[in-house]
C-alpha cells in the first residue's frame, strides 16, 4: 500500500514515470470484498448474508495487482540487484533485475527460497516481462503509448506469494489518454492460485481499464493522485464455486486514502446465490473513511473495512 504524503524520487531511471508503478498497484479492484465484515441489523437467522468466495477473489486480484506493480518497478529499476529510492516499492534488495534491451524483455527473479518483501509478503521464483509496440519502430520503451506489457510465470511457474503458487498471464496496453485527457490502461488476467497444503486452486480471469484520474501533471506528489477502475473479473472459488464481479460505477481510489476505495459500486455474485451489491460511497461519498454497504436481497448492511 501506499504511505500517505508526498514523497521524492531522487535518482531513478525514467523518473517521470515512476510514479505509475503504483496506477496498477491501485488496481486491487475486489481487495476490499475479502475484508468486508457485516454488522447486520437482521432479525431473521435465515437471512443471507453469505460471502463466500470473496476472500479467494481478493487473494486472486491482490496477486496478480502486484506483478504489475513488480513489473513497473523492474522496469525503473537498475541492472543487477534492485535499488529503488525511498525503499516506497514492494521490491528489496533480494530481488535481482536482469534487463535485455535488445529482445525487450525483463527478468524479475526473487531467488529459490522465500524473501521477505517491502509489503510483508514473502516471495520467491520469477516473473517474466516483455514488451512490443506494433505502432512504432524501435527503439520503443515500456512506457510508450500503445506499448504492450506481457506479465507471465512462464515458463518456470515457479513464483510463489506466501506459499501460494502463482500462475498465468497479465497483459497490460498503454491506451494513452482519452477523451477526457486520462492516461489510461487496458488489463487482461488469466491466472490461477495454487494454495499450499492441498487447500485448493483458485482460477480467475478479468478484463479492466484502470483511469490516471488526478495527479498526472505532479510525478513528483503521490498525495494528490486519484485513479478510477472499471471492468469485470470471474472465477472459480478453491472449494469449487463460481463467481462473477461486475463494477457497476467506477471504483475510485485516492493516495492520500490508500486502504479503501471513496466511491464506486460493484456487484458481486457468488454462484446461484443473489447479487451482493457493494457501494462504496456512504455515508461520505468521496471522503476518506472505512464504512461501505452491501446490499443483499433488499437489506442494507453497513460494513467496516480492515
Amino acid at each position: 500500500m501506499l504511505e500517505n504524503g508526498p514523497k521524492t524520487i531522487k535518482s531513478i531511471k525514467k523518473p517521470l514515470k515512476m510514479k505509475t508503478k503504483h496506477l496498477l498497484l491501485n488496481a486491487a479492484v475486489l481487495l476490499m470484498a475479502a475484508s468486508l465484515t457485516l454488522t447486520s441489523c437482521r432479525k431473521d437467522n435465515d437471512e443471507d448474508n453469505d460471502t463466500s468466495g470473496t476472500e479467494d477473489n481478493a487473494l486472486a486480484d491482490k496477486s496478480f495487482e502486484d506483478m504489475g506493480q513488480i513489473s513497473n518497478e523492474a522496469a525503473n529499476g537498475n541492472l543487477g540487484t534492485f535499488k529503488l529510492a525511498g525503499n516506497d516499492g514492494i521490491m528489496t534488495s533480494c530481488a535481482t533485475i536482469t534487463h535485455n534491451d535488445s529482445l525487450n524483455t525483463i527478468l524479475i527473479d526473487f531467488g529459490p527460497t522465500n524473501c521477505l518483501c517491502n509489503d510483508g509478503r514473502y516471495r520467491r521464483g520469477k516473473i517474466y516481462v516483455s514488451y512490443n509496440n506494433a505502432s512504432k519502430a524501435e527503439p520503443y520503451t515500456y512506457w510508450d503509448s500503445l506499448t504492450q506489457i506481457t506479465i507471465t510465470t512462464s515458463p518456470a511457474n515457479d513464483y510463489y506469494v506466501n506459499d501460494h503458487q502463482v500462475k498465468g498471464t497479465k497483459t497490460v496496453t498503454n491506451e494513452g489518454h482519452n477523451a477526457a485527457g486520462h492516461m489510461n490502461w487496458s488489463v487482461n488476467v488469466n491466472g490461477q492460485i495454487i494454495k499450499p497444503s492441498g487447500q485448493g486452486t483458485i482460477s480467475w480471469t478479468t478484463t479492466r481499464n484502470h483511469e490516471w484520474l488526478a495527479g498526472e501533471s505532479t510525478p513528483f506528489i503521490w498525495a494528490d493522485d486519484q485513479h478510477g477502475i472499471t471492468g469485470s473479473s470471474s472465477g472459480t472459488s478453491a472449494k469449487g464455486t463460481n463467481f462473477n464481479v461486475t463494477i457497476t460505477s467506477q471504483l475510485v481510489r485516492k493516495n492520500a486514502c490508500p486502504k479503501h476505495f471513496v466511491t464506486g459500486t460493484f456487484d458481486f455474485t457468488p454462484g446461484t446465490k443473489p447479487v451482493r451489491q457493494v457501494d462504496f460511497s456512504p455515508p461520505n461519498n468521496g471522503q476518506c473513511d472505512d464504512v461501505a454497504t452491501v446490499t443483499i436481497n433488499g437489506n442494507v448492511h453497513t460494513v467496516h473495512m480492515k
